[in-house]
């Protein structure tokens, strides 16, 4: 199996593992006059755990806004929201309820908005997976449109700083003093970073953000300039257990920095199981994570499924 890194897109010869993978597009490293930008407000931060609150974009033709979108997300069960987001951005139960759109309906329609539009977003590869797993449920088109992502941009434009949140570069570039953590606003302020970027970045300084983007063969040495950035495996112990392809993604974590043990104790990090696995009762590994877990020892234990992802968010960060 070779697993590579390409343009900042995981890809594995491995059809088993790569079925796994979401079939997302390539990041692009230009300026474009037409696109969809979007924005999406979301409970927390996992596709797996949280939902979308709220669905909101702008369509530009000719570096121009010609439609907005804005449309709150309603769940038939839950639709309960943390203090901590409510205080951030407004949302809470009984907005939702009161102005949400049924869940399927909302998709739906943000779906077809985005069309077959090249995407532009900031940090946008975290609205990617949460709009792309709504989709997969609701048999829509897939979202495999091609994607740029401003907060690339930013890492070189101001790439003395050591933040380049949106709120950062709002406030740096004059546009906003504050983020409004609201889809819409959001979507119309990362336009107005993207314009100031087109009408100031140079040739090299866009060969830069190509350059930045990760391109490596992940079971070969990886380049150290990777390693460094972001990474989640890291100085990190991993155990994998179950019907996991342990031999070639226990090779990555080592190529990645972190150890691979062959069994679990309460040094380990993480413990990797094969997703028919994760709810097991006859694996010895996942029930001594379990106790060690109920004694207070911080472990994290992914299904191979989810670890795919993690490797596949690290690739386009």
């Amino acid at each position: 199996m070779t697993v590579k890194v390409v343009s900042g897109q995981l890809e594995f010869t491995n059809q088993n593992l790569a079925n796994k993978l979401r079939k997302k597009g390539h990041e692009l490293v230009t300026f474009l006059d037409d696109y969809t930008m979007l924005d999406i407000e979301t409970t927390g931060l996992s596709p797996y755990r949280d939902r979308i609150t709220e669905l909101a974009g702008i369509k530009v033709r000719n570096g121009k806004v010609v439609a907005e979108y804005s449309q709150l997300v309603k769940y038939p069960k839950d639709n309960k929201v943390s203090r901590f987001i409510t205080k951030l951005n407004g949302i809470d139960e009984a907005l939702i309820l009161a102005n949400g759109m049924p869940v399927k309906e909302a998709i739906t329609e943000f779906r077809n908005f985005i069309g077959e539009d090249v995407i532009v977003g900031y940090n946008v590869n975290f609205d990617l997976n949460f709009i792309y797993d709504l989709c997969e449920k609701f048999q829509l088109k897939k979202l495999s449109n091609d994607y740029i992502d401003v907060l690339h941009f930013s890492r070189v434009f101001f790439k003395k700083e050591s933040h380049n949140r949106l709120l950062d570069c709002i406030q740096r570039l004059g546009i906003s003093e504050s983020e409004a953590h609201r889809g819409l606003k959001d979507s119309l302020d990362t336009k107005a970073v993207f314009d100031i970027y087109r009408n100031q970045f140079t040739t090299e300084m866009l060969n830069e953000v190509k350059d930045n983007l990760k391109s490596c063969v992940l079971t070969e040495e990886i380049p150290f300039e990777y390693l460094i950035k972001r990474n989640p495996f890291k100085n990190k112990t991993v155990v994998f257990a179950g019907t996991v392809n342990k031999e070639e993604l226990a090779l990555i974590v080592s190529n990645m920095g972190g150890q691979v043990r062959e069994h679990v104790d309460s040094t380990i990090d993480y413990l990797v199981m094969g997703d028919k696995d994760f709810f097991s009762k006859s694996n010895s590994e996942l029930q001594k994570a379990r106790r060690l877990i109920s004694e207070g020892i911080k472990i994290s234990r992914l299904s191979e499924s989810f670890f795919l992802d993690m490797l596949d968010s690290w690739a386009r960060s």
